[in-house]
C-alpha cells in the first residue's frame, strides 16, 4: 500500500518550472502558472465575468458571483492584470497617407 506524506497535500497539482505569464522559475500549476500569476488570471476571469473558467466562482449562485465581481474590482480596480483586452483596441491610421501619383494611363489600359 502506498502511504502519502501529509506535505504532499499542500503540494497537490503544483510542479517546478517556469511560469509562462512571468518566466519565473518555481512551483507552477497544470497551466504553467505561478501562483501569482495564476491569481491575476483568475481576477482577470471575474472581471470579464467569464464564470465558466474561474475556480473561484464555481459554484456560487448569480448573487455570489456579482458579489465576488464586485471584491474584485474594489480591491484590484477593474484593468485587467493578466489578460489582453480584446475590446476597444484599434489600430492607429498612419498620420499620412501615401497619394497615388497619376502615372498617366487611361482607365484601361
Amino acid at each position: 500500500m502506498i502511504e502519502f506524506d501529509e506535505d504532499t497535500d499542500d503540494e497537490w497539482g503544483w510542479y517546478d518550472g517556469q511560469c509562462y505569464a512571468c518566466d519565473l522559475p518555481g512551483r507552477v500549476d497544470g497551466l504553467g502558472l505561478c501562483e501569482e500569476c495564476r491569481s491575476k488570471l483568475e481576477r482577470d476571469l471575474i472581471r470579464q465575468r467569464d464564470w465558466d473558467y474561474s475556480a473561484w466562482a464555481f459554484g456560487l449562485s448569480d448573487e455570489g458571483r456579482e458579489k465576488l465581481y464586485h471584491q474584485v474590482i474594489t480591491q484590484h480596480s477593474r484593468k485587467l492584470e493578466l489578460i489582453a483586452p480584446t475590446q476597444g483596441i484599434r489600430k492607429q491610421r498612419p498620420a499620412h497617407r501615401r497619394r497615388r501619383k497619376d502615372t498617366g494611363r487611361t482607365p484601361g489600359g
